[in-house]
């Protein structure tokens, strides 16, 4: 089997470290546990967008609650 990849893409800040380390590690468990490859074909990876360079519904994120 070929490398897997996930991305996600959350607020910057939104998240601590340690709470970013523990979605990769069980991302990882997950996908290993469901495709049946090995971990070290799992990459996991967290690319953080600023708040004002994200919208939803043309409302950036800066001026949500």
């Amino acid at each position: 089997m070929n490398r897997v990849s996930v991305e996600i893409h959350p607020i910057e800040g939104k998240y601590s470290a340690a709470q970013k380390s523990e979605f990769m590690k069980r991302a990882t468990e997950t996908i290993v546990k469901i495709l049946g490859c090995a971990p070290e074909k799992v990459l996991v990876s967290i690319q953080e967008r600023k708040a004002e360079n994200v919208r939803r519904a043309g409302i950036p994120f800066t001026e949500r609650g």
